[in-house]
């Protein structure tokens, strides 16, 4: 792996030996193709006294068991290309989330990398153990990577899914931030819930959902939308799932979705956003909400009584 420069942002990917852990690793590699990251793929080793092949590492990590992570962590980093910066971490906690968390603090990373677990009745994304910590604690962005499709090539375009209502400005600025850097195409999608509005009702949420994110974006990135590398479009559906699966997603897409109100500048994924985890088919980055910050609010004056007025997170 090629050296790194300290100013280069960091990603920390959690590994394990598994497809989830190979997951992890490949994403994070589509990723390190599109924009300079440094990857620190990194082991979590419990601290117990009981190993098994599925299970917990002793705390001492002595003998067998150090070398068999030492021979987890060689195996992941030969994953990876030469061309890309990696180096590996095994850390010691009490779990893998809290390890995975306290690794990205002292490494200053920009997100965190996991694998997902497809099931049949999650359908796309299942949230185990680790991941449902991580989405209730974790003070940076957190990826999800879906099993058997994070292999995704360079990213090709960032897709927010909003809601016209406080946090969803922090969330668009963070899609803003990253299509920048990724040097792509920003969509942001406004989902819209019609069951039981009447036809006139709907049209009049999309053409403010749509107009809201305008506001945001002519605020936000005004050269991005006045070039038409940022586009707005609203779906609807009778629930959140329905409308998220009329979405049309392209080669190498990542989809950005905010965090409850209930995060205070952490993760935490409430009822909506899991219930869009069901239906993505891309990756998914999961944002911290923000503190609420009036001046990256949008300029008209519906958009200011709307977020005024609303108390829930998008």
């Amino acid at each position: 792996m090629t050296e790194t420069a300290a100013s280069v942002p960091r990603l920390v990917v959690g590994y394990i030996a598994t497809d989830r852990g190979r997951d992890a690793i490949s994403l994070a590699i589509s990723i390190a193709r599109s924009v300079e990251v440094e990857l620190v793929v990194t082991i979590i080793r419990p601290e117990t006294s009981t190993f098994h092949a599925a299970g917990s590492i002793p705390k001492d990590g002595s003998g067998i068991v150090a070398q068999q992570l030492d021979d987890w962590l060689e195996e992941a980093l030969a994953l990876i290309p030469d061309d890309i910066s990696a180096r590996g971490v095994i850390h010691t906690a009490s779990n893998e989330s809290k390890g995975l968390m306290e690794v990205s603090s002292d490494e200053d990373a920009v997100a965190i990398v996991i694998g997902a677990r497809a099931t049949t009745l999650m359908r796309q994304f299942r949230i185990g153990t680790v991941a449902t910590s991580l989405l209730h604690s974790s003070e940076v962005p957190v990826v999800l990577a879906p099993a058997g499709r994070s292999d995704i090539g360079p990213v090709s375009r960032i897709t927010t899914l909003f809601g016209a209502r406080p946090g969803a400005a922090a969330l668009i600025g963070s899609a803003i931030e990253a299509a920048t850097a990724f040097d792509v195409d920003l969509r942001l999608v406004a989902l819209i819930e019609n069951d039981g509005m009447a036809e006139d009702e709907v049209a009049e949420v999309t053409e403010f959902a749509e107009q809201y994110g305008g506001a945001v974006l002519a605020n936000r990135a005004a050269d991005l939308f006045a070039s038409g590398r940022a586009t707005v479009v609203a779906e609807a559906g009778a629930d959140i799932e329905e409308a998220a699966e009329n979405v049309e997603w392209i080669s190498g897409e990542l989809a950005f979705i905010g965090s409850s109100r209930l995060g205070h500048g952490r993760v935490f994924i409430g009822a909506r956003a899991r219930r869009l985890l069901r239906v993505l088919p891309v990756p998914v980055v999961v944002i911290p909400r923000r503190p609420y910050n009036s001046a990256t609010q949008p300029t008209t004056e519906s958009a200011k009584v709307s977020a005024a007025e609303s108390t829930e997170q998008n």
